[in-house]
């Protein structure tokens, strides 16, 4: 069960929260869940799951769209075959 939370920031602070959620592909709720999960696993000691091919960002375009692990492999993978090396 979810339940809501309401915050307020700075208008500035805010442009800059959603500057960096469209940069990483998300929309503003799901980058501060992340950020909260993230910081409250990082003081239990635990690192949370992340996007496992965030170093592949911006380096294969997927047209439009966010970014997400399966759309990031599948443009990896597309452009390896398509360089006829064996799949990894």
């Amino acid at each position: 069960m979810t339940q809501a939370l309401t915050v307020r920031v700075q208008l500035a602070l805010l442009a800059k929260a959603d500057s960096r959620a469209t940069q990483l592909g998300l929309n503003r709720g799901k980058y501060l869940r992340d950020l909260i999960e993230h910081d409250v696993a990082a003081a239990a000691g635990k690192t949370p799951r992340t996007f496992a091919s965030k170093d592949f960002i911006g380096s294969v375009p997927l047209g439009q769209g966010p970014y997400t692990n399966g759309r990031a492999r599948a443009a990896v993978r597309s452009w390896l075959l398509g360089k006829r090396e064996k799949k990894r």
